[in-house]
């Protein structure tokens, strides 16, 4: 394959990629917090910038060919700006990578970047088609005491089990907790919550809870 066409096809790839990334800011900040099915916004905007940093590369080294090295040079600065900014642009990608930690044929539960001084947090969304609609955060925090999932190495994040009880109105959360007065402290909790608001329950109904499940 001739060295254009694969410049073309990248460059053609990284556009579509960057159109993914936009379509997908513009559904969740406009249209109810949508996100993109399985993931598609996450992948576009790791694969994104990679891309447009190899085409930005093979661009210039064909278009400075045979120059003056004066137009090298500038062509070589402008190439050189748009690595850093693909560089930051990746970095940023994964500082607030949102994935995908538990799902249904229905429903699909994210981990998504809290910011720097606040946990990551999960979140509950509902299969629309080739897109997942926003629900609720799910509250593991008002738990006395307080706590989040995980440890400190999986950025305050771990994996949890969800059952879904469509009849009953009712999530099964099954997770591993650390505890926020000991974080050397963790322990397996089963939380509950209501399914149609996200309410959860109090730790002292899970009793009466699991024997309405059984």
């Amino acid at each position: 394959m001739k060295a254009k066409t694969i410049r073309r096809i990248i460059g053609i790839t990284a556009l579509v990629l960057w159109a993914v990334v936009i379509a997908s800011r513009c559904l969740f900040i406009f249209g109810n917090r949508y996100r993109l099915a399985w993931q598609l916004d996450n992948w576009a905007f790791l694969f994104a910038p990679i891309l447009t940093l190899v085409y930005a590369v093979m661009l210039t080294i064909h278009i400075s060919r045979g120059k003056h090295w004066a137009v090298k040079l500038s062509e070589w600065l402008g190439c050189t700006f748009v690595i850093l900014v693909c560089f930051v642009t990746f970095f940023c990608a994964g500082v607030n990578l949102n994935y995908k930690v538990w799902d249904n044929k229905d429903y699909v539960v994210y981990s998504e970047y809290g910011g720097f001084s606040d946990p990551d947090v999960y979140v509950m969304y509902k299969r629309c088609g080739f897109v997942d609609r926003h629900m609720y955060i799910l509250d593991f925090y008002s738990y006395n005491p307080p706590y989040v999932l995980g440890d400190d190495n999986m950025g305050g994040i771990n994996s949890a089990e969800f059952l879904i009880y469509e009849d009953l109105n009712l999530i099964q959360c099954d997770a591993v907790v650390r505890d926020y007065t000991n974080e050397d402290r963790t322990f397996n909790a089963t939380i509950f919550y209501r399914l149609d608001n996200g309410h959860r329950y109090n730790e002292s109904q899970n009793d009466s809870l699991f024997a309405l499940i059984k």
